[in-house]
């Protein structure tokens, strides 16, 4: 599997095996993100969980959003299945999207897929400036219970303690400056408008959302197109699922693996 220089996790192939899979984690995560996913798969092909630029050993290195995206594109080994958690959808889906019919199938958990209007993009714009400012001048410890007591993420104060607590745990080990630059070069501002591009995709993509995850869900609702875009909701969960529903996360790999999930009863 093709990888650049960019680090990550590589797992085996398991079982019967399968399709490689290349999975991305999402802002302030690490590639053990899917280690749950992973673990309810009875089969699976090669697996790469690469860094995110600014995120652990990965330095911040591509200059822009696009940059980023053409990147991972060129790093995914043709047939495999693609999937990104939050920030790793996006950038899952702008790779997609730069060369079309290389991956098998895409799966966006929680994904955007860009702020349509300019007013939208320069108030995200500000708010990222704000965050990143915070990043670089205060404390990683402040940074993140902030960043987890957003309404976003309230279902996952009803998870377990240890599942929190290794949550935070990999998120405070960081480096601060570097997830600034995450902020200013692959945040939601960066990132452009992928509905036109949508529109006319014959590309195999699968939203998958929270049924309590209410602002992703109706994003990704509008966005289904049989049989190339379908949406999935999980029920009871919220925005993040590697967390949340691991298992519901690894049928849908295994869907998208055997050409399932795709097709028109899958809306």
């Amino acid at each position: 599997m093709k990888s650049g220089s960019a680090p990550g996790q590589r797992h085996p192939p398991r079982g019967a095996g399968g399709p490689p899979l290349v999975l991305l984690h999402g802002f302030l995560g690490t590639p053990a993100a899917w280690d749950a996913v992973l673990a309810a798969l009875p089969a699976h092909g090669e697996v790469w969980c690469p860094w995110l630029p600014g995120h652990g050993p990965a330095p911040p290195g591509p200059a822009t959003f696009d940059d980023a995206a053409q990147a991972l594109a060129e790093a995914v080994p043709a047939g495999a299945v693609l999937a990104g958690y939050s920030m790793g959808a996006r950038l899952a889906l702008a790779a997609t999207l730069r060369r079309p019919g290389l991956a098998l199938a895409t799966l966006l958990v929680g994904g955007h897929v860009g702020l349509a209007t300019a007013a939208e993009r320069a108030e995200r714009a500000a708010l990222d400036a704000r965050r990143a400012a915070a990043l670089r001048t205060g404390e990683l410890a402040a940074f993140v219970d902030h960043w987890q007591a957003q309404p976003l993420f309230a279902t996952q104060r009803a998870l377990p303690e240890p599942a929190r607590t290794a949550q935070r745990a990999a998120r405070l080990a960081h480096d601060p400056v570097a997830l600034a630059w995450a902020f200013e070069v692959a945040g939601l501002a960066q990132m452009p408008d992928q509905r036109p591009a949508l529109a006319d995709a014959r590309q195999r993509l699968c939203f998958a959302t929270g049924e309590l995850d209410t602002r992703f869900g109706a994003l990704a609702g509008a966005l289904v197109r049989p049989p190339w875009m379908c949406h999935r909701v999980v029920p009871g969960a919220g925005h993040n699922l590697l967390l949340e529903a691991p298992a519901a996360v690894a049928m849908l790999l295994r869907e998208l693996a055997d050409g399932e999930a795709g097709s028109p009863a899958a809306r």
